[in-house]
This record gives structure tokens, C-alpha cells and sequence, in this order.
């Protein structure tokens, strides 16, 4: 039976999905968040076995900073990482190893990376991009983003900077005076791909996963926009949906992340995001983006949406911002389940 883990790592991402097809097992690790939470993934791993894959989305410090950590243990206690490792950093970085630990996320990775594959033999693909499509034993995967002229600025950049490609802060203005439907008209921006900090989240590797009982959309950080023109030149549209049982929602619910005309090709009830709420300017999810997931024009009212959370409800408020109030769970037709570790 497969199943969906979800690791408490604060205002991170980190997943493991324990994938069944037919007679075939496979376990699969997305993300391990930030620095100070690679012992949560470990332990983990302790119980459930060595990863057959490893996705790491992207360089940001809350989706690889506890990947880092985890891969410094397995350096110094002659441990495999995982089989298979895909993350999209350049490949061979020059830097003195003195100089690795003052280096940004994305090129400290690209370093232990390369340590990893030389001593342990880890497959490591840094050419992930939309239509890339792979099948596992236990699971089939189409990767939707980040497309290849993004995946080719990012590397890019990392090779002539040596630079960490930090995430943007979004602040969550928006208060319960203001209705879903209101909200619900907001238009993501475009990211301006001159910044380094949206370049970091278009990069992000999102993918679908499929395997006998389950099948996922995992979004990492990135924006709506590619995934929508993806699917569309695949076919998919209002009339002919994606059906995917579970939405991992981008960004941990930004308001840029999601739209309703991606969500309008997406036919899917149960949407997980990942957070405690976030940190200094950072509040997530925000107000913007669960008006999007209540209220988008496709969506089917009578069909309850359900909401899972990794962290007490509470707790993601006081960190961050409420982001509903008590009519519209009765207006809107939807369950919030919070303090969520698997489904």
C-alpha cells in the first residue's frame, strides 16, 4: 500500500513516499527542509530503508538545508545517501573544500554531491526539465517543470557566481476582512527571472508521480505559469482535467505560487501544504492561495476539498497569519486536517 509521509521540518518541504506497483516497492524522498532538520529525515529513513530516489527540488535552504546536513552524516559514516539522486546543481563546482562551507546552498550540494558519487557510485541527474519521464518499478514520474532554458540560467549562474539562489519573502497582507471571492481574483505575477531569487523557485523541479494507489502532483516552489503552459501542450484543459489524488501546493502556499487557471485544468480535492506558518516576513499559506484552492472557477461545490496541514492549525497562525475564519468553512465546502505525518 503506499503511503505519503509528511516530516515536521517548520517552514520547510520534506516528503517520503513509499510507492506499490504491482509487486514492486519503492521508496522515494522529496525535499528534506531546512539546516537543523536533516536528523528529523534520518530518523525516518532509520525506520523505512535507503531511498530508491531522491528529488531535491530546488537550492533553497528550506527545501536542502537538512538534505546537507544529512549528506555531511553519510560522508563521514561511509552511508548511501539514496540510489538515485536528481537535483538540478551545476555539476562540477571549482572551489577549495576548505571554502565549501561558506558556500551557498546550491553549490554546497553540488560539492558533497560530487563526493557522494565518487565514493558511493549514487546515480545523480542534474538535467531534470519538463517532459522528462521516467519508470520505476514502483512508480511512474513525468516531470512538468522547470523548463530547459530555466534549468540552463540557473546552472548558469551558479557555475559564474558561486551563489546560493535565495527565495523570494511575501509577506501575507491580507486580513479576514477580506472575502475569498475577493481574493480569489488576484492574479499571480509573473517572476522576474533577472532576480535571482524567482529564478530559484521557476527552476524548481515539480513532477507527477503515479504508481497502482496513488498518484501526486508535487509543485516544489515553483510558478503556476510553466506548469499550466506544460499541461496544456500535453492536452490537458477544463473539459479534459489532470486527475491526480493529491496536490502538494507550491511554496507552501505563496500567494504568486498558485492561480485558479492552473487549478481550473486540475481535477484533484485533496491539497497538502507543508508549513508552520513561516518565518520573519514570510507568512504561509497565504489567504490568496486558499481562496484559489475554494473558489476557483472549475471548481466542483458539491465535491468536499480537503486541506492537510504538517503542523497544528494554531501553530501555523501564530507563526503566521489565520488565513480563514468560521463561515467560510461552512460557505465553502471543505475539512482542514492539521498535525498530519502520513495519508
Amino acid at each position: 500500500m503506499s503511503k505519503i509521509h509528511f516530516l515536521p521540518v517548520r517552514h520547510g518541504d520534506a516528503f517520503i513516499i513509499e510507492c506499490t506497483q504491482g509487486d514492486a516497492h519503492g521508496l522515494i524522498v522529496i525535499d528534506g527542509g531546512p539546516m537543523g532538520c536533516g536528523h528529523i529525515l534520518q530518523i525516518k529513513l532509520k525506520e523505512l530503508g535507503t531511498p530508491d530516489l531522491m528529488v531535491l527540488t530546488h537550492y533553497d535552504d528550506d527545501h536542502i538545508g537538512g538534505i546537507l546536513q544529512l549528506v555531511g552524516t553519510c560522508l563521514d559514516d561511509n552511508v548511501i545517501l539514496a540510489k538515485e539522486v536528481w537535483a538540478n546543481c551545476a555539476g562540477y563546482v571549482e572551489m577549495a573544500e576548505s571554502k565549501s562551507t561558506n558556500a551557498k546552498q546550491g553549490v554546497a550540494l553540488s560539492v558533497k554531491l560530487n563526493e557522494l558519487k565518487e565514493k558511493h557510485g549514487i546515480i545523480w541527474r542534474d538535467d531534470l526539465s519538463e517532459g522528462f519521464e521516467k519508470d520505476l518499478p514502483f512508480a511512474s514520474i513525468e516531470v512538468v517543470s522547470p523548463p530547459e532554458t530555466i534549468r540552463r540560467m540557473v546552472i548558469k549562474k551558479q557555475e559564474e557566481e558561486g551563489q546560493q539562489l535565495l527565495n523570494a519573502s511575501q509577506m501575507n497582507t491580507d486580513n479576514l476582512q477580506k472575502s475569498i471571492t475577493e481574493l480569489a481574483e488576484y492574479m499571480p505575477k509573473e517572476p522576474d527571472l533577472n532576480k535571482d531569487t524567482e529564478l530559484a523557485n521557476a527552476s524548481s523541479i515539480a513532477f507527477i508521480l503515479k504508481c497502482d494507489d496513488l498518484s501526486i502532483l508535487m509543485l516544489g516552489d515553483c510558478y503556476p505559469q510553466n506548469v499550466e503552459r506544460y499541461l496544456r501542450g500535453k492536452g490537458y484543459s477544463e473539459e479534459n482535467p489532470l486527475v491526480v489524488d493529491f496536490v502538494k501546493i507550491s511554496h507552501h502556499g505563496s500567494r504568486n505560487n498558485t492561480s485558479n487557471s492552473l487549478l481550473d485544468i486540475i481535477r484533484c480535492d485533496k491539497f497538502i501544504i507543508s508549513t508552520n506558518g513561516g518565518k520573519c516576513r514570510s507568512n504561509h499559506p497565504d489567504r490568496i492561495t486558499i481562496a484559489h484552492i475554494l473558489c476557483h472557477p472549475e471548481r466542483n461545490m458539491d465535491t468536499k476539498v480537503h486541506l492537510y496541514f504538517n503542523y497544528k492549525k494554531e501553530l501555523i497562525e501564530a507563526n503566521g497569519a489565520a488565513f480563514l475564519n468560521d463561515e467560510e468553512y461552512k460557505e465553502w465546502n471543505f475539512e482542514i486536517h492539521d498535525n498530519i505525518t502520513e495519508l
